[in-house]
């Protein structure tokens, strides 16, 4: 797990800064590489080196020089003086300098949201319609872009990319957070691949928030997303319908689909490689176990390790096999406590950080003994989300609850689906887990 500095929540102080060769790298200096995203594996370009583990990262990408920062560094054991060529203190070359806000955990994400009004019930209900009703148009067009990207149509790389550029406004623009974007039955999608790639699109752009990526990257990301599994386009059926038992052939067929994908588009002018590398990695594990290259560690890019968590999630939530999906607790508690030799500690954060601790979806326990589906995020109280009640005893109507409004009713825990009377089931529509929803307000909806 890369380290972040732990005086990231002062005001970068940027004059004196030098220029240095990787070479002459130490631990404690505050390092910029002034490089692009993509081309290093740390959550930030900007940061103070920790271990030698990172200097020898930092060699390996055959940098000339990178950026280093006098008065941020600590001070040199034996000469108290960092040496290098001074530049001049613009960052405009190239990729926007991040730095982290003072708001920010030692973990390096951001607590997003803190200040914004949280919308009321009357709100909720409109937004959520509208939200929705936005997604499913968004569904249609997914594919019919699909579809035209398939059959080499450039009008669908213009779709894709637009709808990106749409989803990147919703996300920065927002006033308030926290609506339910799913609120309609994922069942009701003939493809399920649609319904997939539009939320790891979604989802990965909102965790990638996180770490303050710049604009330019941030649609890179979301593009990579929406496209990752568009080589399976290529892949017969059978195979793909066949997930438990496909032979040993038909497994490695499968897993050349990144490859076939990137085959795809390429064929498409001025792609960029960024989203090409992303989408050829989005199945690499850290430990080296993923595919299709068998990369490990630091050969795995940031923006690829984002997008691949964020499709592992997703695919754990919404199974392909309702007997086998999570929920949103419990996939997020998966992967941060039993797969953290398969993903980026720092990406598992930041989605915890972007979906909450009970993500919209989740069934809860409430001190009172009744139930309730979690639907949106608190961003500033993360245990106080708006909740759906549902009461077991007759005469009791169901509704929904602001618990930062009730001095008196809290969460006691998440309740897996197996815990669930029928009827609760049967009510929440829990055919499937879902817990996605889009930072949006009445008025971005």
């Amino acid at each position: 797990m890369a380290t972040t500095n732990t005086d990231d929540s002062k005001k970068l102080d940027k004059s004196g800064a030098r220029t240095l060769s990787p070479e002459h790298l130490r631990v404690g200096m505050y390092v910029d590489l002034n490089c692009g995203w993509f081309r290093h594996p740390f959550p930030r370009r900007s940061f103070k080196l920790s271990s030698e583990s990172q200097i020898a990262t930092i060699k390996g990408l055959g940098l000339t020089t990178v950026l280093i920062y006098p008065r941020e560094s600590d001070p040199d054991p034996e000469t108290d003086e960092t040496a290098g060529e001074p530049v001049p203190t613009s960052t405009d070359m190239g990729e926007p300098a991040t730095h982290p806000a003072p708001d920010e955990t030692a973990t390096g994400t951001h607590p997003a949201h803190t200040d914004e009004e949280l919308p009321t019930h009357g709100d909720y209900h409109q937004a959520v319609e509208l939200a929705s009703e936005t997604y499913r148009q968004m569904l249609g067009t997914t594919g019919e872009m699909m579809d035209a990207l398939t059959s080499g149509s450039e009008e669908g790389m213009r779709s894709a990319e637009t709808m990106i550029g749409g989803i990147s406004t919703l996300l920065t623009n927002t006033q308030a957070a926290g609506t339910v974007a799913s609120a309609f039955d994922p069942e009701d999608i003939e493809d399920a691949t649609v319904l997939h790639s539009l939320n790891v699109a979604t989802l990965s752009m909102m965790v990638a928030q996180q770490f303050g990526i710049d604009q330019h990257t941030l649609q890179m990301i979301g593009l990579a997303g929406l496209l990752l599994d568009i080589g399976e386009r290529r892949i017969p059926r059978h195979i793909l319908e066949t997930r438990a038992r496909r032979s040993e052939p038909e497994h490695v067929k499968y897993q050349l689909h990144p490859y076939l994908g990137v085959e795809m588009l390429r064929g498409f002018p001025g792609i960029p490689e960024e989203v090409l590398d992303v989408i050829r990695s989005h199945h690499e594990r850290l430990d080296g176990s993923g595919y299709p290259e068998k990369l490990k560690g630091d050969q795995i890019s940031f923006p690829a390790r984002i997008v691949s968590a964020v499709d592992h999630y997703d695919t754990l939530v919404n199974s392909l096999y309702a007997e086998e999906a999570l929920s949103p607790a419990e996939a997020l508690a998966t992967m941060y406590k039993h797969q953290k030799q398969l993903f980026s500690t720092e990406v598992v954060v930041a989605m915890i950080q972007t979906l909450g601790v009970y993500p919209p979806g989740t069934v809860v326990s409430l001190s009172d003994g009744s139930f309730g589906l979690v639907l949106n995020i608190n961003f500033k109280n993360r245990m106080k989300p708006l909740v759906l009640i549902y009461h077991l005893r007759p005469g009791q109507d169901s509704h929904i609850v602001d618990l930062l409004q009730d001095p008196v009713l809290t969460i006691l825990r998440a309740v897996s689906r197996e815990e669930l009377p029928r009827p609760i089931v049967e009510y929440f529509r829990l055919k499937r887990w879902t817990g996605y929803f889009i930072q949006s307000t009445m008025r971005t909806a």
